[in-house]
């Protein structure tokens, strides 16, 4: 998922993409294997990861990146879309208005 208005990131361990590329905070990786990979706060992350939902990105750098699990249920899809969500606002949250 990138960002129409925002080609950069504003920090480094916000985007999923190596440092001077497009900026990144959220991939799917397919329509079987719905899981996917986002940036949040760290500690957040770990929160998540602790309670069975994500698990650190196995090529991680800030430790800001995890893997979120795909959902299996109506339940589930509603819990990641929110992480998608939060994701969202932590990575863009030092952008400019």
């Amino acid at each position: 998922m990138h960002v129409d208005t925002v080609t950069v990131a504003p920090e480094p361990h916000r985007s999923l993409a190596p440092e001077g590329a497009r900026f990144e905070p959220v991939h799917l990786h397919g329509v079987d294997d719905t899981s996917l990979h986002l940036v949040l706060a760290a500690e957040r992350g770990a929160q998540l990861a602790e309670r069975g939902w994500a698990e650190p990105h196995q090529y991680e750098e800030w430790g800001t990146e995890f893997l979120v699990y795909g959902p299996r249920d109506e339940t589930e899809l509603a819990t990641v879309l929110d992480t998608v969500r939060e994701s969202l606002a932590w990575s863009t949250a030092l952008l400019p208005d």
